[in-house]
């Protein structure tokens, strides 16, 4: 029975877990470019990781990677002192061109989505959604002759509050009027994400399909493999965890149990020759990153 139920189950099993398998070395190194995505949390904004400098060893893994593209998720950036945009710029060690659209933007601070690329940038465009600080960038790049359009996305948070996290960790120490008002709490938090999400990724799917160029689709996307928003944001892509992806695909690290809600999509004309989840602890999500050809 245990072995009937893994085969039903073998696509769903398959988006979470890859065997690792010993690659040959590629043929292609000259034409491959990296990507690396990755939600920063704010850049530690609030002391997550208790003083560990954590916006510094995130640009030192950075440049020591050397990404040809790096797409950040809550990005953040401030009008003075450390960590404007200038000052970011300064520190990637490679010479970025820059798409960056914010979704917040104050005297003091701006939140939003960026994508940097070491190839120049030909386009840029934006995609907001109402009443939402979440939103996409599409980033069109220009690798030798070819194009290629990159999508950055963060689609709808759940956005629970301090209680709904308390609640989570330690439910038995409140009264069951008062668990009962946080379960109805988290389920319409929960409920009011999933169907925007779904909006979002009908959106960023027609803006997909009429891309003229091949596409390159990342970012958190805060749902799993088996969520409709996975399946429309993927349609006629490949997923290049389950293409070249090895060992368990956990992305999220915060208070939930491990999900896989970050991923790196591509056009059938694209092939990802590598992908891999560093175990890097600088936020509540890992970093994923690939290499990739152009078939053509």
């Amino acid at each position: 029975m245990s072995l009937i139920a893994i085969l039903l189950g073998w696509n769903y099993i398959a988006s979470y877990i890859q065997v690792p398998t010993k690659k040959a070395k590629s043929e292609t190194a000259e034409k491959e470019f990296s990507i690396l995505s990755f939600n920063v949390r704010l850049f530690d904004l609030y002391d997550w990781n208790k003083g560990k400098n954590t916006s510094a060893q995130i640009f030192e893994f950075i440049n020591n990677e050397e990404f040809d593209v790096v797409c950040f998720q809550e990005f953040y950036t401030k009008n003075n002192g450390e960590l404007t945009e200038d000052s970011v710029r300064k520190i990637l060690s490679k010479s970025y061109y820059k798409h960056i659209e914010y979704t917040i933007e104050n005297n003091n601070y701006n939140y939003g989505i960026a994508t940097y690329s070491r190839y120049p940038i030909v386009n840029r465009g934006v995609i907001n959604f109402s009443n939402s600080s979440n939103s996409t960038i599409y980033t069109d790049i220009k690798k030798g002759n070819d194009t290629i359009r990159i999508f950055n996305n963060h689609l709808q948070s759940i956005r629970f509050n301090k209680n709904n996290y308390s609640f989570i960790s330690n439910s038995k120490i409140l009264k069951d009027d008062e668990r009962l008002k946080e379960i109805k709490d988290i389920s319409y938090r929960l409920r009011d994400a999933f169907i925007k999400r779904a909006s979002q990724a009908n959106i960023i799917s027609n803006y997909i399909e009429s891309s003229p160029f091949p596409v390159i689709v990342c970012g958190d996307f805060n749902d799993v493999p088996v969520s409709y928003t996975y399946k429309k944001m993927k349609t006629n892509l490949n997923d290049s965890f389950i293409e070249a992806g090895r060992g368990i695909g956990t992305t999220y690290m915060g208070k939930f149990p491990s999900f896989r809600i970050d991923y790196i999509f591509h056009s059938k004309d694209v092939e990802c020759v590598d992908f891999e989840i560093p175990d890097v602890k600088l936020s509540d999500h890992y970093p994923i990153k690939g290499k990739f050809v152009l078939k053509r």
